[in-house]
């Protein structure tokens, strides 16, 4: 029995490409209602025109074969720190690489064991007796995380079994995008545009959201309850609150580098927790204005960097001898791009531009 071509590869292998369909047809002279029929699994796709589409798209035949279903924001399972004029076409080409390298990650993970350290707690906050405040302070007590600032908070999600990538986004609209749709565990993208201190909060902002909207319905309060919990976890009101005074400018750049958070935070922490009034808090943020400390802080912080995903490709290389060739085959993706996507680079990596041209 001939194996079928999954619709789901191609409206994702197209939106990771940044295309339209209009656009994959242009380039591939295949009309557009042909393709829109493929990709609602009304047709499959003839051998002759899914080589022709491979090519445009640039991934291999396989891919499309793969088992596997592309998840966006309707879910309910893929959320995103992000600002409002993001445009569409960004946001589907960042939500598509997020489901690519969770399809991938799986694959990954059926040949090898893999034992997280920790489990990320489930608590709604409309079902828990308490503040977010609490919620952030019982993950950090189930995590046994000692009192004060966490010293490697990438480090920390990956041993509760998330996978992390750094990617230039090619926007500054977007922070990061993470997804949990078990039994794969939660991926997360995050931008490395980001200065440290606000690579940190969104890091803690995707948590937040693992923590206390993991199979929730969608509601409208889920973006603020994850920057409540985001500064709790990283700032706890009672390990912070005797080092904040006196709560001015030249203060907070004093205790940036060892909170890791950024000034605009350590301020808002301060109101949060009763320590400034919103007249002192409205001042404090027009004197950051003044210095220009709102769009570019002094003294950046140095990004942390993921290796969940390298610890995972030196046990296939390590214990069971594959070469690059081979793990790009597993995941179903060509050499180059599972080496952009899955090998960190010291050059920041941009999302794939979409293709100018077919070549034969």
């Amino acid at each position: 029995m001939r194996q079928l071509t999954n619709p789901e590869m191609l409206t994702l292998a197209r939106e990771v490409r940044g295309m339209t369909q209009i656009e994959l047809s242009i380039l591939s002279k295949i009309d557009q209602g042909r393709i829109s029929r493929y990709e609602g699994g009304v047709k499959q796709i003839p051998p002759d025109e899914l080589e022709v589409i491979a090519r445009a798209l640039s991934f291999p035949v396989e891919f499309f074969f793969r088992d596997g279903k592309r998840n966006g924001p309707e879910t309910g399972e893929l959320f995103h720190r992000k600002r409002q004029s993001l445009s569409s076409a960004q946001q589907k080409r960042i939500d598509g690489l997020l489901n690519l390298l969770r399809l991938g990650v799986m694959d990954l993970l059926t040949h090898v064991e893999y034992e997280p350290a920790y489990s990320i707690p489930n608590c709604n906050p409309k079902d828990f007796d308490g503040s977010i405040d609490d919620i952030a302070a019982g993950v950090r007590a189930s995590w046994r995380l000692p009192s004060g600032p966490i010293p490697n908070l990438v480090a920390q999600l990956e041993a509760a079994s998330c996978f992390l990538f750094c990617f230039d986004f090619g926007t500054d609209l977007v922070d990061e995008a993470v997804q949990w749709i078990e039994p794969a565990p939660p991926i997360i993208l995050l931008n490395n545009r980001a200065p440290g201190d606000r690579f940190r909060f969104s890091l803690a902002h995707a948590l937040g959201h693992l923590v206390m909207h993991h199979n929730q319905v969608p509601h409208s309060e889920i973006e603020d309850e994850a920057d409540q919990f985001a500064s709790a976890f990283l700032m706890p009101a009672d390990d912070i609150r005797s080092e904040l005074a006196p709560i001015t400018i030249t203060h907070m750049l004093e205790l940036k580098p060892s909170w890791k958070v950024s000034m605009q935070a350590l301020i808002r922490r301060a109101r949060d927790i009763g320590e400034i009034n919103d007249r002192q808090y409205t001042s404090l943020f027009q004197s950051l204005s003044r210095y220009g400390y709102r769009k570019r802080e002094p003294f950046p912080l140095q990004l942390e960097k993921p290796e969940a995903i390298t610890i995972l490709l030196n046990e296939y290389r390590q214990a069971l001898n594959y070469s690059t060739s081979e793990l790009a085959a597993l995941v179903k993706l060509s050499i180059s791009d599972f080496e952009a996507w899955y090998i960190p680079d010291p050059n920041p990596l941009r999302l794939v531009e979409k293709p100018k041209s077919l070549h034969p």
